[in-house]
């Protein structure tokens, strides 16, 4: 099996603060800075964390053919923007688009799908908007090298999409004074602190990648990095990370390749679904990630999906779905901005840069007080009654940078989820004092595919007299618990009392996998679980103590846990519910 030792990418948030305060401050070492402005329907990918993508292939002497794409958010004045990665090896940098990371949060994010059922029949049955039963929610450059000098071997400097570029590596592993000396002077801000740990990379061999924004490019302009590399795995390194990030950090990774991928020095975790919020759609995911990782002990990620990479056929790119000749033959701006809305291109901050240069918002419209996102929805509006006010419109110059900044990036995007049968969505929840090493994964091809769809069923349980708003409802997940609930008093349904239930852990189990088999269980919470659930569903339900579900052998929780309501007679439906399957 081949081993990826993939540092999982992150970012140097940390330092903003200190380069819009400091005026020493020139930039921010280590991979992101921070999320980006976004002023025109911002993609929903830039409220889930740091994302990176990468393919894995058979490469020449036992390495492998990486391909990184990595999402750089920033907020920062344009000319303090930078970014300095070690990889393993020497790349070839590209451009990507940021529409790859929407379409893939979209189709991994995980859904928790809960479907209802009735039993009996419930006084003012219909009177309430149920929830519906199906309804899943989501939680290479232009330019040419430089010379070094002073111990850096620069291998490649010059533009890179909206960047300036430049890959280096020490000319002497032993000695990093002379790289972060080079960074220092080409206004990377290296710390003392990131110099130490730049010197480890620097001993380890490593290149580096540096980017800065060329001058006159603005912060809206920034698009993903792509970096294509033989090595012995992606490397985008969380060690470095840890000077200028905040806590908790997301990070989403997704990886290509031939099988399944594991971590194999962190944990593969899974949560509890018992305190999955399944009435809501499992809106508290997140959380229950970040708890169940510190319950692990902080390094850890959970599978969101492993299964076939066709979930992303035609999601990026297809011969009918972009027709920039079409938006080339047009005449006016509105014609043109209903070309590229009618072909579906995202309105991300790529597509938006594009415009403010092509379709320019007129200063008189401006100092109306009309923003950019109102501007382009309108345009035919502002066109009919200030036409004279537009510049001149080259609707063969928007085709072009419309294809060579989104739609080539695209389909050379879909060419790779087509070109390999796996996609694997990892996910943690991360802080600075936990990024003490860099995350190693493997392929394992014995363990079985990560759906994103997860299901439950819920049974309400029409009850005398409580009528369907008051009749409580039994979960049953797919582990084979049954977790009883009532409805809060006054809500109709809408909201149902946890009690001790998010008491119990939020982690299920952690494992320690590696390239074959299913591994070593570490941690094993599902006892103490099944202990909660006994505890909660008993402050509802008491047995007689000889076994029976007997009626008048039962005992309610008090009013002080809210159930003070279910009477004995008004309950029946609901014992005899709730036991008869325990029976079978």
């Amino acid at each position: 099996m081949t081993k990826l030792r993939a540092p999982v990418l992150l970012a140097g948030l940390g330092l903003v603060a200190g380069l819009l305060s400091a005026p020493s401050v020139r930039a921010c070492g280590g991979l992101f800075c921070n999320r980006p402005p976004n002023p025109f329907d911002p993609p929903p990918v830039a409220q889930t964390g740091e994302n990176v993508l990468f393919s894995v292939d058979p490469g020449e002497n036992g390495l492998n053919k990486l391909e990184a794409h990595i999402q750089i958010f920033y907020a920062g004045p344009a000319d303090k923007f930078s970014w300095v990665v070690p990889v393993d090896g020497k790349p070839v940098l590209d451009v990507g688009a940021n529409q790859v990371f929407q379409a893939l949060n979209a189709a991994t994010t995980p859904q928790f799908q809960l479907t209802w059922h009735q039993e009996g029949s419930c006084e003012g049955e219909g009177t309430l908007s149920k929830p519906s039963a199906n309804a899943p929610s989501g939680a290479g450059g232009t330019g040419g090298s430089g010379g070094g000098g002073g111990g850096v071997d620069v291998a490649f400097r010059g533009d890179v999409g909206p960047y300036d570029a430049a890959v280096i590596k020490s000319a002497d592993p032993g000695d990093a004074r002379p790289l972060t000396d080079w960074l220092n002077a080409n206004q990377y801000f290296i710390s003392e602190e990131a110099a130490k740990i730049i010197a480890t990379y620097v001993r380890e061999d490593k290149h580096f990648v540096a980017l800065k924004l060329q001058s006159g490019k603005d912060t809206n302009e920034i698009q993903p990095i792509i970096l294509r590399f033989l090595g012995p795995s992606p490397c985008v390194p969380l060690r470095l990370t840890s000077i200028a990030s905040v806590a908790n950090l997301r990070v989403n990774l997704w990886v290509l390749g031939p099988a399944r991928v594991v971590p194999t020095n962190y944990f593969e975790l899974f949560v509890n679904p018992a305190k999955i919020d399944w009435f809501a759609r499992g809106r508290n995911y997140d959380q229950l990630v970040t708890a169940a990782a510190d319950e692990a002990g902080g390094n850890a990620f959970v599978t969101d999906y492993a299964g076939p990479s066709s979930i992303m056929r035609e999601r990026l790119y297809s011969q009918s779905r972009y027709n920039v000749a079409r938006i080339a033959a047009t005449t006016t701006p509105p014609e043109a901005i209903n070309q590229v809305t009618a072909q579906g291109f995202s309105s991300d901050n790529t597509l938006m840069a594009i415009l403010r240069v092509r379709i320019p918002e007129p200063a008189v419209i401006k100092d109306m007080g009309v923003d950019e996102r109102t501007f382009y929805r309108q345009i035919a509006f502002y066109w009919s009654r200030y036409r004279s006010s537009f510049a001149p419109f080259d609707p063969k110059a928007l085709a072009s940078d419309l294809d060579d900044r989104i739609v080539q990036p695209l389909k050379k995007a879909q060419a790779m989820f087509d070109g390999h049968p796996t996609l694997t969505r990892l996910t943690t929840f991360i802080s600075p004092d936990e990024m003490t090493s860099d995350p190693m994964f493997d392929f394992n091809r014995t363990l079985p595919e990560v759906p994103v769809l997860r299901k439950a069923d819920a049974y309400r349980v029409c009850t005398p007299r409580l009528g369907y708003c008051g009749s409580p409802v039994r979960l049953e997940l797919a582990d084979g618990q049954k977790i009883l609930f009532a409805p809060v008093e006054g809500s109709c349904g809408a909201a149902y009392q946890r009690d001790d239930l998010d008491k119990s852990p939020s982690l299920l189990s952690a494992w320690q996998r590696d390239g074959d088999g299913e591994g070593v269980k570490r941690f094993d919470n599902q006892d103490a679980i099944k202990r909660v659930i006994r505890s909660h569903n008993a402050a509802f339900v008491s047995p007689h103590p000889s076994g029976g579900a007997l009626i008048g052998g039962c005992t309610l929780a008090g009013s002080s846990r809210g159930h003070a309501f279910f009477g004995a007679a008004a309950f029946a439906g609901l014992v005899v519910a709730a036991f008869r399957r325990r029976r079978r």
